[in-house]
Protein backbone atom coordinates (compact mmCIF):
# COMPACT_ATOMS: atom_id res chain seq x y z
CA UNK A 1 0.00 0.00 0.00
CA UNK A 2 0.98 3.87 -0.68
CA UNK A 3 -0.23 6.76 1.08
CA UNK A 4 0.84 10.09 -0.94
CA UNK A 5 0.44 13.65 0.32
CA UNK A 6 0.93 16.45 -1.94
CA UNK A 7 3.20 14.38 -3.98
CA UNK A 8 5.40 12.69 -1.31
CA UNK A 9 4.79 8.81 -0.39
CA UNK A 10 4.62 9.14 3.27
CA UNK A 11 3.91 5.34 3.90
CA UNK A 12 7.04 4.45 5.71
CA UNK A 13 6.35 7.59 8.16
CA UNK A 14 2.60 6.87 9.04
CA UNK A 15 0.36 4.43 10.78
CA UNK A 16 -2.98 4.40 9.82
CA UNK A 17 -5.88 2.98 11.68
CA UNK A 18 -8.48 3.41 9.59
CA UNK A 19 -8.37 3.97 5.89
CA UNK A 20 -11.96 3.83 3.63
CA UNK A 21 -11.81 4.36 -0.05
CA UNK A 22 -15.11 5.13 -1.70
CA UNK A 23 -15.91 4.62 -5.15
CA UNK A 24 -19.55 6.27 -6.00
CA UNK A 25 -20.85 5.24 -9.98
CA UNK A 26 -21.72 8.91 -10.04
CA UNK A 27 -23.36 11.81 -9.10
CA UNK A 28 -21.37 12.56 -5.89
CA UNK A 29 -17.67 12.77 -5.51
CA UNK A 30 -15.46 9.83 -4.84
CA UNK A 31 -13.69 10.19 -1.03
CA UNK A 32 -11.33 8.43 1.24
CA UNK A 33 -10.81 8.60 4.60
CA UNK A 34 -7.62 8.08 7.07
CA UNK A 35 -7.71 7.88 10.65
CA UNK A 36 -3.22 7.50 12.25
CA UNK A 37 -2.16 6.62 15.42
CA UNK A 38 -0.49 9.93 16.05
CA UNK A 39 0.80 9.73 19.97
CA UNK A 40 4.21 11.81 18.45
CA UNK A 41 2.44 14.39 16.62
CA UNK A 42 4.01 14.12 13.42
CA UNK A 43 0.77 15.66 11.81
CA UNK A 44 1.09 19.04 13.86
CA UNK A 45 4.22 19.24 12.70
CA UNK A 46 3.07 18.84 8.89
CA UNK A 47 0.46 21.35 9.01
CA UNK A 48 -1.76 19.91 6.46
CA UNK A 49 -4.39 22.27 5.26
CA UNK A 50 -7.33 21.91 3.27
CA UNK A 51 -6.89 21.28 -0.09
CA UNK A 52 -3.85 19.33 0.03
CA UNK A 53 -3.65 16.38 -2.22
CA UNK A 54 -3.97 12.62 -0.74
CA UNK A 55 -3.98 9.34 -2.56
CA UNK A 56 -3.96 5.79 -1.62
CA UNK A 57 -2.78 2.89 -4.28
CA UNK A 58 -3.54 -0.51 -2.76
CA UNK A 59 -3.15 -3.60 -5.16
CA UNK A 60 -4.20 -2.22 -8.39
CA UNK A 61 -5.95 -0.11 -7.25
CA UNK A 62 -5.78 3.80 -6.79
CA UNK A 63 -7.90 6.79 -5.63
CA UNK A 64 -6.62 9.01 -7.73
CA UNK A 65 -5.96 12.91 -6.82
CA UNK A 66 -8.18 13.32 -3.94
CA UNK A 67 -8.46 17.02 -2.03
CA UNK A 68 -8.34 17.32 1.68
CA UNK A 69 -12.18 18.35 2.75
CA UNK A 70 -11.73 17.61 6.64
CA UNK A 71 -8.81 17.52 9.41
CA UNK A 72 -9.77 15.99 12.80
CA UNK A 73 -7.78 15.64 15.39
CA UNK A 74 -8.24 13.48 19.01
CA UNK A 75 -6.15 12.25 21.96
CA UNK A 76 -3.24 10.68 20.02
CA UNK A 77 -4.68 10.57 16.80
CA UNK A 78 -5.16 12.31 13.57
CA UNK A 79 -7.68 12.10 10.80
CA UNK A 80 -8.03 13.49 7.37
CA UNK A 81 -11.19 13.11 4.89
CA UNK A 82 -10.88 13.66 1.06
CA UNK A 83 -12.68 14.15 -2.18
CA UNK A 84 -12.39 14.08 -5.08
CA UNK A 85 -13.20 17.63 -5.83
CA UNK A 86 -11.08 20.48 -5.52
CA UNK A 87 -12.67 23.14 -2.57
CA UNK A 88 -12.66 25.87 -5.20
CA UNK A 89 -15.52 23.59 -7.39
CA UNK A 90 -17.55 24.19 -4.05
CA UNK A 91 -17.98 27.90 -4.80
CA UNK A 92 -21.89 28.40 -6.19
CA UNK A 93 -21.93 30.52 -9.41
CA UNK A 94 -24.25 32.32 -12.07
CA UNK A 95 -23.98 31.46 -15.75
CA UNK A 96 -26.02 31.58 -18.61
CA UNK A 97 -25.27 30.17 -22.42
CA UNK A 98 -27.44 30.33 -25.50
CA UNK A 99 -27.11 27.99 -28.63
CA UNK A 100 -25.01 25.74 -26.83
CA UNK A 101 -23.80 22.24 -27.27
CA UNK A 102 -23.60 19.87 -23.94
CA UNK A 103 -20.17 19.12 -24.33
CA UNK A 104 -19.01 22.61 -24.55
CA UNK A 105 -20.72 23.44 -21.35
CA UNK A 106 -18.91 20.28 -19.68
CA UNK A 107 -15.25 21.87 -21.37
CA UNK A 108 -15.80 25.19 -19.95
CA UNK A 109 -15.82 23.66 -16.70
CA UNK A 110 -13.15 21.06 -17.17
CA UNK A 111 -11.15 24.01 -17.80
CA UNK A 112 -11.80 26.43 -14.83
CA UNK A 113 -10.94 23.48 -12.65
CA UNK A 114 -7.85 21.74 -14.85
CA UNK A 115 -9.91 18.58 -15.34
CA UNK A 116 -9.95 16.83 -18.50
CA UNK A 117 -12.69 14.70 -19.85
CA UNK A 118 -14.16 11.25 -20.67
CA UNK A 119 -17.44 10.57 -22.36
CA UNK A 120 -18.87 7.30 -22.78
CA UNK A 121 -21.93 7.05 -25.26
CA UNK A 122 -22.72 10.77 -25.34
CA UNK A 123 -24.70 12.53 -27.44
CA UNK A 124 -23.57 16.33 -27.98
CA UNK A 125 -27.12 17.58 -27.71
CA UNK A 126 -27.81 21.61 -28.87
CA UNK A 127 -29.72 23.53 -26.59
CA UNK A 128 -31.41 27.22 -26.76
CA UNK A 129 -30.84 28.10 -23.24
CA UNK A 130 -29.10 27.64 -20.32
CA UNK A 131 -28.64 28.62 -17.05
CA UNK A 132 -26.70 27.78 -14.01
CA UNK A 133 -28.31 29.39 -11.42
CA UNK A 134 -25.98 30.25 -7.78
CA UNK A 135 -25.04 26.47 -8.05
CA UNK A 136 -21.47 25.16 -7.68
CA UNK A 137 -19.99 23.69 -11.27
CA UNK A 138 -19.95 19.75 -10.26
CA UNK A 139 -23.67 19.94 -8.56
CA UNK A 140 -25.16 21.91 -11.47
CA UNK A 141 -23.36 19.33 -14.38
CA UNK A 142 -24.57 16.63 -12.10
CA UNK A 143 -27.89 18.07 -12.72
CA UNK A 144 -27.07 18.48 -16.43
CA UNK A 145 -26.26 15.08 -16.85
CA UNK A 146 -29.48 13.50 -14.65
CA UNK A 147 -31.41 15.12 -17.22
CA UNK A 148 -30.13 13.65 -20.00
CA UNK A 149 -29.90 10.03 -18.52
CA UNK A 150 -26.30 10.33 -17.77
CA UNK A 151 -23.76 9.75 -14.86
CA UNK A 152 -21.12 12.41 -13.93
CA UNK A 153 -18.00 10.54 -12.37
CA UNK A 154 -15.53 12.82 -10.78
CA UNK A 155 -11.98 10.54 -10.38
CA UNK A 156 -8.62 11.71 -11.12
CA UNK A 157 -8.76 15.13 -12.19
CA UNK A 158 -11.49 14.10 -15.13
CA UNK A 159 -14.87 14.35 -15.62
CA UNK A 160 -16.13 11.09 -16.86
CA UNK A 161 -19.77 10.96 -18.15
CA UNK A 162 -21.32 8.03 -19.36
CA UNK A 163 -24.98 6.86 -20.47
CA UNK A 164 -26.25 4.72 -17.52
CA UNK A 165 -28.68 2.73 -19.93
CA UNK A 166 -25.87 1.67 -21.92
CA UNK A 167 -23.60 0.76 -19.48
CA UNK A 168 -26.44 -1.48 -17.19
CA UNK A 169 -26.77 -3.27 -20.47
CA UNK A 170 -22.65 -4.54 -20.48
CA UNK A 171 -22.21 -8.18 -19.21
CA UNK A 172 -20.83 -8.86 -16.56
CA UNK A 173 -17.32 -10.16 -16.87
CA UNK A 174 -17.61 -14.19 -15.53
CA UNK A 175 -14.06 -13.93 -14.02
CA UNK A 176 -14.20 -11.37 -12.04
CA UNK A 177 -18.08 -9.71 -11.38
CA UNK A 178 -19.80 -12.33 -9.35
CA UNK A 179 -20.68 -13.09 -6.06
CA UNK A 180 -22.11 -16.13 -4.79
CA UNK A 181 -23.65 -16.04 -1.35
CA UNK A 182 -20.68 -18.15 -0.09
CA UNK A 183 -18.99 -14.92 -1.31
CA UNK A 184 -20.56 -12.73 1.40
CA UNK A 185 -19.13 -11.68 4.81
CA UNK A 186 -21.92 -11.06 7.24
CA UNK A 187 -25.31 -10.36 6.07
CA UNK A 188 -26.91 -8.91 3.16
CA UNK A 189 -30.19 -6.93 2.29
CA UNK A 190 -32.27 -6.36 -0.80
CA UNK A 191 -34.93 -3.82 -1.13
CA UNK A 192 -37.47 -4.07 -3.67
CA UNK A 193 -39.55 -0.76 -2.68
CA UNK A 194 -42.32 2.00 -4.23
CA UNK A 195 -41.62 5.18 -1.71
CA UNK A 196 -40.78 7.58 -4.48
CA UNK A 197 -41.11 5.11 -7.62
CA UNK A 198 -42.93 6.90 -10.50
CA UNK A 199 -45.27 5.39 -13.72
CA UNK A 200 -44.92 8.35 -15.52
CA UNK A 201 -42.91 12.06 -15.24
CA UNK A 202 -44.12 14.98 -16.93
CA UNK A 203 -42.00 17.52 -17.72
CA UNK A 204 -43.81 21.34 -18.17
CA UNK A 205 -42.36 24.58 -20.08
CA UNK A 206 -43.49 28.02 -21.28
CA UNK A 207 -40.69 27.83 -23.92
CA UNK A 208 -40.53 31.11 -26.57
CA UNK A 209 -42.65 28.92 -28.99
CA UNK A 210 -45.44 28.67 -26.47
CA UNK A 211 -46.54 26.26 -24.18
CA UNK A 212 -44.65 22.58 -23.97
CA UNK A 213 -45.57 19.48 -21.94
CA UNK A 214 -43.37 16.14 -22.41
CA UNK A 215 -43.68 13.14 -20.77
CA UNK A 216 -42.52 9.60 -20.85
CA UNK A 217 -44.45 6.39 -19.18
CA UNK A 218 -42.05 4.07 -17.33
CA UNK A 219 -43.40 0.84 -18.76
CA UNK A 220 -44.60 -2.30 -16.02
CA UNK A 221 -44.16 0.20 -13.65
CA UNK A 222 -46.80 1.27 -11.27
CA UNK A 223 -46.92 4.83 -9.10
CA UNK A 224 -48.09 8.30 -9.49
CA UNK A 225 -46.81 10.35 -12.00
CA UNK A 226 -44.36 13.07 -11.10
CA UNK A 227 -44.88 16.53 -12.72
CA UNK A 228 -41.90 18.96 -13.15
CA UNK A 229 -41.24 22.38 -14.65
CA UNK A 230 -38.53 23.06 -16.39
CA UNK A 231 -37.62 25.25 -19.27
CA UNK A 232 -37.30 23.02 -22.24
CA UNK A 233 -37.20 24.53 -25.78
CA UNK A 234 -38.54 21.91 -28.51
CA UNK A 235 -41.39 18.59 -27.54
CA UNK A 236 -37.98 16.28 -27.72
CA UNK A 237 -36.03 17.93 -25.20
CA UNK A 238 -39.32 17.98 -22.42
CA UNK A 239 -39.81 14.66 -23.53
CA UNK A 240 -36.06 13.03 -23.55
CA UNK A 241 -35.67 15.09 -19.47
CA UNK A 242 -38.94 13.51 -18.77
CA UNK A 243 -37.42 10.11 -19.13
CA UNK A 244 -33.86 11.16 -17.51
CA UNK A 245 -36.07 12.43 -14.49
CA UNK A 246 -38.19 9.69 -14.07
CA UNK A 247 -34.68 7.37 -13.97
CA UNK A 248 -33.05 9.06 -11.55
CA UNK A 249 -35.72 8.33 -9.03
CA UNK A 250 -36.98 4.86 -10.50
CA UNK A 251 -33.07 3.06 -10.91
CA UNK A 252 -32.76 3.17 -7.28
CA UNK A 253 -36.96 0.84 -6.57
CA UNK A 254 -34.53 -2.56 -6.16
CA UNK A 255 -31.34 -2.23 -4.46
CA UNK A 256 -28.91 -4.30 -2.67
CA UNK A 257 -25.99 -4.30 -0.01
CA UNK A 258 -23.65 -6.66 1.06
CA UNK A 259 -19.89 -7.20 2.03
CA UNK A 260 -17.07 -9.07 0.81
CA UNK A 261 -13.36 -9.89 1.45
CA UNK A 262 -11.74 -6.85 -0.07
CA UNK A 263 -11.54 -7.03 -4.00
CA UNK A 264 -10.05 -3.74 -5.25
CA UNK A 265 -11.02 -5.76 -8.55
CA UNK A 266 -14.37 -4.65 -8.27
CA UNK A 267 -15.28 -1.13 -9.98
CA UNK A 268 -18.45 1.45 -9.17
CA UNK A 269 -20.56 2.25 -12.57
CA UNK A 270 -20.17 -1.63 -13.78
CA UNK A 271 -22.27 -4.75 -13.47
CA UNK A 272 -22.07 -7.41 -11.26
CA UNK A 273 -24.24 -11.21 -11.17
CA UNK A 274 -25.15 -12.23 -7.84
CA UNK A 275 -26.12 -15.98 -7.47
CA UNK A 276 -27.38 -18.41 -4.76
CA UNK A 277 -29.37 -15.72 -2.38
CA UNK A 278 -32.25 -16.62 -3.62
CA UNK A 279 -35.69 -14.50 -5.14
CA UNK A 280 -33.56 -11.69 -5.57
CA UNK A 281 -30.39 -13.48 -7.61
CA UNK A 282 -29.40 -11.82 -10.95
CA UNK A 283 -27.45 -9.12 -12.43
CA UNK A 284 -27.09 -5.65 -10.40
CA UNK A 285 -25.54 -2.38 -11.36
CA UNK A 286 -22.50 -1.09 -8.71
CA UNK A 287 -24.03 1.73 -7.44
CA UNK A 288 -21.03 2.49 -4.78
CA UNK A 289 -18.33 0.49 -3.58
CA UNK A 290 -16.62 1.14 0.11
CA UNK A 291 -12.90 -0.45 0.43
CA UNK A 292 -11.79 -0.80 3.97
CA UNK A 293 -8.22 -1.95 3.65
CA UNK A 294 -7.24 -1.99 7.42
CA UNK A 295 -10.36 -4.51 8.01
CA UNK A 296 -10.17 -6.34 4.78
CA UNK A 297 -13.61 -5.48 3.46
CA UNK A 298 -15.17 -4.17 0.76
CA UNK A 299 -18.91 -2.74 0.82
CA UNK A 300 -20.78 -3.13 -2.25
CA UNK A 301 -24.22 -1.51 -2.62
CA UNK A 302 -26.25 -2.44 -5.70
CA UNK A 303 -28.79 -1.51 -7.82
CA UNK A 304 -31.17 -3.23 -10.42
CA UNK A 305 -30.76 -2.03 -13.93
CA UNK A 306 -33.59 -0.64 -15.37
CA UNK A 307 -35.24 -2.16 -18.72
CA UNK A 308 -36.40 -0.05 -21.39
CA UNK A 309 -34.80 3.60 -20.12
Amino acid sequence: MQIIYNGTDITSSVHPTSIQMIDNSGGIPDSLTLKFSDTEGIWGKWKPAKNDTLQVKESGYDTGLMYIDQIMQTAGSFGLAALSIPQTSKSARSQGWESVRFLEIVTQIAARHGFTIKTYGVTNHLYERVDQIEQADFSFLADRCSLEGYALKINNKSIVIYDEATQEKIVPDPELSIIRESNINGDFEFIDKSTDIYGKCIVSSQALSGYIEGEYTASGTNGPTLKRNIFASNQAEANRWAKGIIRSFNKHMLTGSLAVNLNTNYAAGTTIQVTDVGMFDGVYFTDRLVHDLINNKTKVKLRKPLEGY
